[in-house]
């Protein structure tokens, strides 16, 4: 099975800095980073280990890391590259809805995902069996790892298919549920409907193992130490639901992982909230300065001055703030000296070092705005305008409540969602599962102007990468994305 060996093998490779190369020498080759289950799993302390070993996979600058939220955004219309050599070169035809099979842009996160998905089927397959350990801590061991391979399959899903909502029966991704071996069968490209089934199941069986962090201060840093609990697992249900268009599921997971976790404040908002855990962090990718991650990070691309400082925001989107909405005022700026065109923002910035921050994945504003739009596609309008308003209120973004319905307050709902998660990618998704036009004005130096149903909406579709078709019998060029 040779693509199980590339998975096990890639992270070596693009930590040499090399780009992707098929060789029959290479393929052949036997796995050497491979957890040793027959060992690991003889101990919770080796166990608790290789799930560290997991997350650590999940951090990687070349999937959750950098890559996944960074072209994420780029792929839509709120922000954008600076044009010409000021941009390093870096994501480049991700901006340009040019993406080709065999780009790194569209290898590297498919491969990375895989080897989190390797090591998360051994921490399902084996948890049970770990003899030293308690009923709690399987339990603990074998819910992350159902956890994390949801949420990684979920965004792979949501990266190389079309949108559930647009073709459930669409060919999907590879649904690798066990832990493999490089003589095991290889593996086809799974309907969308069959992918969503499995997320769906690992996460309802996640939130029944994990327990939520009751006992954790939320004002203190080790609240949340960079791992799944049962909270951060109805997140993810929330937005498994959302991108299937169900409604009431989504709305009562979004409520479920917010109770009892209120919003950040303004002041957490403008002062290094994106840089540090806050109140409202339900899930982060944790960084330490230890990582020196350094210039492959999100602030590093994001903030102004020390790194890449490469990506900008689209001068159309800036005028979507109004001049009453305090992150217009603390996190948009322009900078004469640096760009004298387009904006930036200091959303994502610095902590301490270059480089390092928190990337905080889930928070519960998110959920607010899940349920918001669940209630108002239900019919609920004063449900949707009280979870809108507890959003817009801190920020000042509005005077009094909404008193929008039907398709107008679904409108608004959306445009909330675009301000408050921009640069935490979201865009390209929301613009895929609600089936949105993306026409790109104002600023941009890439053109896009298509709809749903263009010959173009393609584009938003990544690619499966040429290195999986050389590599996969069951999967060869017929089985490739439309367009490609």
């Amino acid at each position: 099975m040779n693509k199980i060996k590339i998975y096990i093998n890639f992270l070596l490779i693009i930590s040499l800095g090399q780009f992707w190369s098929c060789s029959d020498e290479f393929l052949n080759e036997e796995p050497t980073t491979a957890l040793p289950s027959d060992e690991v799993f003889q101990s919770i302390t080796t166990a608790e280990a290789a799930l560290v070993g997991a997350y650590d996979g999940l951090s990687s600058y070349s999937f959750d890391g950098l890559y996944w939220p960074i072209m994420s955004d780029l792929m839509g219309e709120d922000v954008m590259l600076v044009p010409g050599a000021d941009n390093w070169g870096w994501f480049v035809p991700a901006y340009q809805l040019e993406l080709l099979p065999n780009y790194q842009w569209a290898e590297s996160p498919w491969w990375t995902a895989y080897k989190v998905i390797y090591d998360a089927n051994q921490l399902v397959a084996y948890a049970k069996d770990i003899p030293d350990a308690t009923e709690e801590q399987k339990n603990e061991i074998e819910g992350q790892g159902k956890a994390l391979r949801a949420y990684v399959m979920l965004k792979l899903a949501q990266l190389y298919a079309p949108a559930y909502s647009a073709d459930p029966d669409a060919l999907c991704i590879l649904n690798v549920t066990k832990p493999v071996e490089a003589n095991s069968d290889d593996i086809p490209r799974a309907t969308t409907r069959e992918v969503y089934a499995q997320i769906e199941a690992d996460l309802l069986s996640a939130v029944s193992l994990l327990n939520n962090n009751e006992d954790d201060d939320r004002t203190e840093d080790r609240y949340d130490e960079g791992f799944f609990d049962k909270r951060s697992a109805n997140a993810l249900l929330a937005r498994t639901y959302l991108d299937m268009h169900e409604w009431e599921k989504a709305r009562d997971h979004a409520k479920a992982a917010h109770e009892g976790v209120g919003l950040m404040n303004l002041a957490e908002w403008v002062n290094n909230g994106f840089a540090l855990r806050t109140s409202e962090t339900l899930f982060t990718i944790a960084y330490t300065l230890s990582d020196n991650n350094t210039y492959l990070t999100i602030p590093s691309f994001y903030y102004p001055v020390a790194g890449y400082s490469s990506i900008r925001l689209n001068d159309e989107f800036v005028d979507l703030f109004s001049a009453a909405d305090a992150r217009k005022e603390y996190v948009i700026l322009q900078d004469d000296e640096i760009d004298t065109e387009r904006y930036f923002t200091l959303k994502f910035v610095h902590n301490q070092q270059v480089g390092n921050a928190e990337r905080i994945a889930i928070r519960t504003t998110e959920m607010y705005l899940i349920e918001a739009e669940c209630e108002a596609e239900l019919g609920n309008s004063a449900a949707a305008q009280d979870a809108l308003w507890a959003v817009q209120e801190r920020v000042f973004s509005r005077s009094s409540k909404t008193s929008a319905t039907g398709q107008e307050l679904i409108n608004e709902i959306l445009l909330e969602r675009r301000k408050e998660l921009f640069g935490e990618g979201f865009r390209l998704n929301d613009i895929k599962r609600r089936s949105l036009p993306l026409v790109r004005e104002g600023d941009h130096w890439a053109d896009a102007d298509f709809s749903y149903g263009d010959d173009d909406y393609y584009r938003l579709t990544f690619p499966i990468p040429q290195s999986e078709i050389d590599a996969n019998p069951m999967v060869n060029e017929e089985h490739q994305n439309e367009g490609y």
